[in-house]
């Protein structure tokens, strides 16, 4: 449960700090940071997924 909202967290913080590299130009941040960002969104999904449905 703690570990879902810390996830949370963390996934909208990457995905601001995506949003702010490209606003402020900075393409290979933008890249990584995106990357970054979908990789851990979609495992954020999972464990919600996980915490509501459950994985059997």
């Amino acid at each position: 449960m703690y570990m879902t909202v810390i996830m949370i967290l963390v996934s909208a913080l990457s995905f601001w700090g995506a949003m702010y590299n490209k606003k402020t130009g900075n393409t290979p941040g933008f890249i990584i940071g995106g990357l970054f960002s979908l990789t851990l969104i979609g495992v954020t999904l999972i464990a919600i997924y996980d915490e509501l449905i459950g994985i059997q």
